[in-house]
């Protein structure tokens, strides 16, 4: 034992004489962690109210979480090989001219939630590597930052010009992702217009959610050939009408995924998608589309045509889709291209505690929708379909390359009873946390299908060919249901 105990000494000796020799030993330890030879130090949450010094071959750092009230001049002089540098969520009040003197390899800067009330005009030129800046929730308006001979790829910005529509960003030619979103930071914009973004011509990705945007004009995206990916969601002012005039410029884009989450406004009627919502959509390359929480009840026969041929994903969660199952929406879902649809949690409510959104009175040049038309007038029932081999059945149209269907949580209370889908690839269906209360079946026409989540739908009763007709299934979820009242009296496990 005395000799295992002399072995461990001396092993913890040489490694400490090593790792000194060989300059491992963390230079900031305690109370901050080194990983990668020392190259990357982690100071985060460690009370820090100072910057400490810094040894030279950093290469990363962070001092996220902290209580650094300033940052000296020069503190950085000797740390030219630095390339990531976080100093969010601490208190820094001011950027001084020389508080970054000596980081001409920087190209990652995080300065989001601090109390930044004064930049020097020349704090941030100093970096000529930099690529991406965040300065989000700091009192400094983020539009005052001189960001001369700097080429950002990524900025995450503060945005708030409520009353001034001419206002715009920087001419920044290199940029391709800009964050402004209300979520991360402070948003309030009201409206959109061309003069806003015309200087970002290399633009690829915009999150403007949760900006109390009222308005967006026609034209503020036509000139962005490269933009990718849009976000205007949580802009409950906006209203699904105030759609058109964004989908009216996204021929002119390289649109391939917009997100219009809950610009429904708040215990207003519910939405009827029509076709000049969605019309202009047909010429873009767009291939995921996100409307989740917009409350949309009606969809117009025809317009589901109009969505492009390189639609793959569709997100409509938190909606109502009352009567979609009826009349010309039948006939066009078949058409449409996509592989993945979520319109899980139908007919949610309204959250009680919110409160309706104050929006400002715009003049309205927005391209008008049609009238609403009559329910009755636009879907009419169709005669239940009778085949010659099968009893009465419920016929589903399916969208020829889909392959992942949700529908988890909708409340819909149903018996499955014998279910006869159109030519299919699926292979993925969550149908869990509903009340589909008896599975008769069979299921016909899902040879594909591998994966069923039916799990949580109070059922009581299934019967032995339910599943018959599932060859390729591998994964079943029928949890919590009730059908202790029916497989006990299984005895042949049929």
């Amino acid at each position: 034992m005395d000799r295992m105990k002399t072995l461990t000494v001396v092993w913890l000796v040489l490694s400490s004489i090593i790792s000194i020799v060989s300059g491992k030993k963390c230079p900031l330890d305690p109370p901050c962690k080194c990983t990668q030879k020392t190259e990357k130090i982690d100071c985060s949450s460690k009370n820090l109210t100072a910057i400490p010094p810094l040894p030279r071959n950093l290469s990363e750092i962070t001092f996220n979480g902290n209580l650094i009230t300033e940052i000296p001049d020069d503190v950085f002089q000797h740390n030219d090989q630095l390339e990531s540098l976080d100093l969010s969520h601490n208190i820094i009040s001011k950027l001084r001219e020389r508080s970054f003197s000596g980081l001409v390899s920087l190209k990652r800067l995080l300065l989001n939630n601090n109390n930044i009330i004064a930049v020097h005009k020349y704090a941030l030129t100093v970096f000529k590597s930099l690529i991406e800046l965040n300065f989000k929730r700091n009192p400094y308006d983020s539009l005052d930052l001189n960001l001369t001979g700097i080429s950002l790829v990524t900025a995450k910005l503060d945005f708030r010009q409520p009353n001034n529509m001419s206002r715009m960003f920087w001419r920044m030619p290199n940029l391709r992702n800009l964050d402004v979103s209300g979520f991360s930071g402070e948003c309030n914009v009201k409206t959109l217009t061309a003069q806003v973004f015309r200087l970002l011509p290399k633009i690829e990705t915009i999150n403007v959610s949760k900006c109390s945007i009222n308005y967006i004009y026609k034209g503020t995206f036509r000139k962005l050939s490269y933009l990718t990916n849009l976000d205007v969601s949580v802009n409950r002012c906006l209203k699904f009408t105030g759609i058109e005039n964004i989908t009216y410029d996204l021929p002119y884009t390289s649109i391939k995924t917009l997100n219009i989450n809950r610009v429904h406004q708040n215990f207003e009627l519910n939405t009827q998608i029509t076709i000049t919502n969605v019309q202009n959509l047909r010429n873009t390359t767009l291939e995921t589309l996100h409307i989740d929480g917009n409350r949309i009840q009606l969809i117009e026969p025809g317009a589901l045509l109009h969505l492009p041929k390189t639609m793959r994903n569709l997100f409509a969660a938190e909606n109502e889709f009352s009567y979609i199952f009826y009349g010309g929406f039948i006939d066009d879902i078949t058409k449409v291209q996509g592989q993945f649809v979520n319109i899980s949690n139908l007919f949610a409510v309204h959250n009680p505690t919110e409160v309706p959104e104050t929006c400002d009175f715009v003049e309205d040049s927005c391209i008008r929708s049609k009238d609403s038309q009559i329910l009755s007038q636009l879907y009419m029932h169709p005669q239940l379909v009778v085949n010659k081999t099968y009893p009465a059945f419920i016929p589903v149209s399916v969208p020829p390359n889909l392959t992942t269907f949700i529908c988890r949580g909708c409340n819909l209370r149903y018996e499955i009873p014998l279910v006869f889908l159109t030519s299919n690839k699926l292979k993925y269906i969550d149908a869990s946390s509903n009340i589909f209360f008896s599975w008769t079946g069979p299921l016909k026409s899902l040879d594909n299908l591998e994966y069923v989540n039916i799990s949580n739908n109070f059922c009581s009763n299934i019967s032995k060919n339910f599943f018959i007709g599932l060859r390729n299934l591998k994964y079943l979820y029928i949890q919590n249901n009730l059908l202790g009242f029916v497989l006990p009296k299984d005895v042949d496990g049929e």
